[in-house]
């Protein structure tokens, strides 16, 4: 009994690979988010405001790739996409990184 991969089941099979190596990569990056944002509003703003140009390049550079994982998700039938925009509340005024507390909604 044969039991080789047509052409077409194996190229599926790498295509699936690659499949799950992107949704590593986006959930890998997601979970960076989450270790970096979810600390002291202070403690990041110290952070991305001490070296203000290795944060806007390693803000950029982190918005290419989530959009370069994202495009490619966008492919699969996989719902995880990559974060590519700062939690509310945080924002550049054009000189420095700022924080203003979202106002919660009393019912």
């Amino acid at each position: 009994m044969d039991t080789s991969l047509t052409t077409a089941e194996f190229e599926k099979s790498l295509t699936r690979k690659g499949i799950i190596a992107t949704k590593h990569l986006a959930d890998t990056l997601n979970e960076c988010y989450a270790d970096f944002w979810r600390r002291e509003p202070q403690e990041i703003l110290d952070s991305i405001n001490g070296n203000l140009s290795a944060t806007l390049e390693r803000f950029a550079a982190n918005s290419e790739l989530g959009a370069a994982v994202n495009s490619q998700l966008a492919k699969t039938d996989i719902g995880t996409r990559v974060i590519v925009e700062m939690p509310t509340g945080y924002s550049f005024n054009g000189t420095e990184f700022i924080y203003t507390a979202p106002i919660e909604n009393e019912i």
